[in-house]
């Protein structure tokens, strides 16, 4: 080879070496671009990782919020709903006052029966005459009322609660509950009788010297005087008759049997209405002393003749005529000439 073409041949190669010197630069300079590239997309990622991670967090916000916006929708819901209902039961409680049971007035006049009772309650609408005598024979009262006798002396009745359903008028619901309506007559007659009364006859009271008292004993002597005299200026009198009978039963000849007519047909109230070949054990012509039970429910005025009698009157028996005039004799033999009189007269 001559020297001359070895310059040529030298500058390719000159020109190569520049060139794979440039291709290494720019190899490198490629790579310093990917790293670069490299670094870059790592921390575009780590961005969109921190962007992704915040939009997490608002997105749980939000969800948070929405829970406790619908957790706050639903008890304010409720609440309305709470207070629809209140205002309904209010308007159906006005509607329902509005249109209460109805009420009805009974009089129950004095001497009146426990079965005289029941038929007017039951036909007034207040409950059925056989529901109210049996609210008395199963439910006992003398917890709530101390002026009864034992429920085992009541039981022992033909109607437990006679002589103590006070007489008086009074206004029911129609469909009353019978216990309800029982205690509407208890409690009146304790505001009827006084509590002084009471004890003076459960303290075996002045002017009860051979027969022991009670207040329940006053009671069923109170009906029988009740039932033979409407007149009360007469009734301190009639109760005397009988404790003369009872504290002096020899004296008298009637040997301690009061003989009232009135306690014939217990618990029916005239002859008509008793079975055949009934008898009462109620009777005083059979019995002697006082029955084993009141005979009708007394007035106050009668309970307070029974036990405050006319401590002057000395007589056994009396009669009275049509006019309702009484006739009073310490004798038997007065007492018949008294009955002639008044037939004599047409007064008997």
């Amino acid at each position: 080879m001559n020297e001359r073409e070895r310059p040529e041949r030298g500058q390719p190669q000159g020109r190569q070496r520049q060139r794979s010197g440039q291709e290494n630069a720019d190899v490198r300079s490629g790579r310093g671009a990917v790293t670069r590239r490299t670094r870059a997309g790592a921390s575009s990622r780590q961005a969109g990782s921190r962007t992704r991670t915040a939009k997490k967090k608002d997105t749980a916000n939000f969800r948070f919020l929405g829970v406790m916006l619908i957790v706050a929708l639903l008890l304010c819901g409720g609440i309305l709903a709470v207070k629809l209902l209140k205002d309904r039961a209010d308007a159906d409680g006005t509607r329902q006052t509005s249109a209460e049971p109805a009420t009805v007035n009974v009089t129950f006049p004095e001497g009146r029966t426990v079965r005289q009772y029941g038929a007017l309650l039951e036909n007034n609408g207040v409950c059925a005459a056989e529901d109210f005598y049996n609210e008395m024979r199963v439910t006992d009262f003398t917890p709530d009322y101390s002026f009864l006798p034992s429920n085992d002396i009541l039981q022992q009745r033909e109607y437990p609660l006679e002589g103590y359903l006070y007489p008086d008028t009074y206004t029911f619901y129609v469909g009353e509950n019978p216990r309800s309506v029982i205690k509407r007559f208890l409690k009146n007659f304790a505001v009827r009788v006084s509590d002084e009364t009471v004890s003076y006859a459960n303290a075996n009271g002045e002017g009860f010297k051979r027969v022991e008292m009670s207040f329940d004993k006053a009671v069923i002597l109170a009906s029988i005087i009740e039932r033979e005299s409407p007149d009360n200026a007469e009734r301190d009198k009639i109760s005397a008759v009988f404790w003369n009978r009872m504290e002096n039963p020899t004296v008298s000849g009637t040997g301690g049997k009061l003989q009232s007519d009135a306690t014939h047909y217990y618990p029916y109230v005239a002859s008509d209405e008793r079975p055949e070949g009934f008898r009462s054990e109620y009777d005083t012509y059979d019995i002697v002393g006082l029955p084993k039970g009141p005979i009708c429910n007394p007035s106050a005025d009668s309970i307070r003749a029974a036990v405050y009698p006319d401590k002057d009157c000395k007589a056994y028996f009396f009669f009275n005529d049509k006019k309702g005039n009484h006739y009073y004799a310490e004798t038997y033999a007065e007492h018949k000439k008294n009955i002639q009189y008044c037939k004599d007269n047409g007064l008997a």
